[in-house]
């Protein structure tokens, strides 16, 4: 299968060596980045959950034309480079061809079929996957979790399982399901207590399962989405258990949201906290404590902006 990842961070890296080491034919499309660049020249080094380090030489391109000629297209950008990097594709995608939205946050599959039509058959998914980029062409794999593949009808449901068995055969555990809605805002709710705990208190994921009191608030946390969720018609069960479990089996990541604003780059917290939020609002349900987190955040957003723009 012939398939292009769109997003070549830390995560597009990790699943791409995979996919790449498993005989898929893949290509990292992004910006002409450092970590491209070195990908592209040396391959990438990537440090397993075992602890080896192995060197995966990965096909590379900064050409949003590479699409053409895709079976399956991989969207892992950030959310808020989503329309530009799907603008960048729309010229040179086909009919019928499929593109599948892995990216944090609500509405990523939404935000792809705006941007690219009803041609395309797009497919909602979620990994758990976390990896952490050290310097350009270097990943660690930090923890693992499953990876659901969305149909949102029965016609979709072939190309679905197809995916989710290519990323299975790769050691990435995958599989396709109908209910992806749900799982969607399970994510999401362990996101919005463990990105944003992480990111506001400068800490891995792991300590969230093993210091109580954190523990406690990333569970507030996140039965607000639950909660959100259940006015929506999606019942997600106890969260409590959920966030303890992604915690321990991402615990050495440091979450993408606690990287952005080391970074002083945006964060993902308008697909996360955000959308959250505004979607208590729509149904009547009150979310105070992820607003007090997605200020937080903001706040922090605003005085990397202050302090970049400082430095000229």
């Amino acid at each position: 299968m012939r398939i292009v990842i769109i997003g070549p961070g830390a995560l597009g890296s990790l699943l791409g060596a995979a996919l790449t080491r498993s005989g898929q034919l893949v290509t990292l499309l992004g910006r002409d980045t450092a970590h491209l660049q070195v990908v592209s020249h040396e391959g990438l080094r990537l440090t397993r959950l075992d602890g080896a380090t192995e060197r995966v030489p990965l096909a590379t391109t900064v050409d949003p034309a590479a699409v053409a000629s895709a079976d399956a297209v991989v969207v892992l950008v950030k959310t808020l480079d989503t329309w530009e990097a799907m603008r960048a594709i729309a010229p040179y995608t086909k009919p019928g061809q499929v593109v599948l939205t892995l990216q944090n946050g609500l509405g990523a599959a939404e935000r792809v079929r705006e941007s690219l039509g009803d041609a395309v058959q797009v497919l909602p998914g979620i990994t758990s996957q976390a990896a952490n980029r050290l310097a350009p062409g270097v990943v660690v794999h930090t923890g693992e979790g499953p990876t659901l593949i969305g149909y949102p009808d029965d016609a979709d449901a072939t190309v679905a399982r197809s995916l989710a068995a290519a990323f299975t055969e790769s050691g990435i555990a995958a599989s396709a399901v109908a209910d992806i809605d749900r799982w969607m805002w399970r994510k999401a709710g362990v996101n919005s207590a463990i990105n944003g705990l992480t990111a506001l208190g400068g800490f891995q994921n792991g300590v969230i399962a093993i210091v109580p009191e954190l523990l406690d608030a990333a569970e507030i946390i996140a039965e607000e989405a639950a909660t959100v969720a259940r006015s929506l018609g999606c019942e997600l069960g106890g969260m409590r258990r959920a966030v303890a479990d992604t915690a321990l089996a991402t615990a050495n990541n440091r979450s993408s949201m606690l990287q952005d604003l080391e970074a002083r780059r945006p964060t993902e917290v308008g697909a996360i906290q955000e959308a959250i939020v505004a979607a208590g609002a729509r149904v009547g349900v009150a979310t105070p404590a992820t607003q007090v987190v997605a200020a937080l955040i903001r706040a922090r957003e605003r005085a990397n902006a202050q302090e970049n723009h400082d430095l000229g």
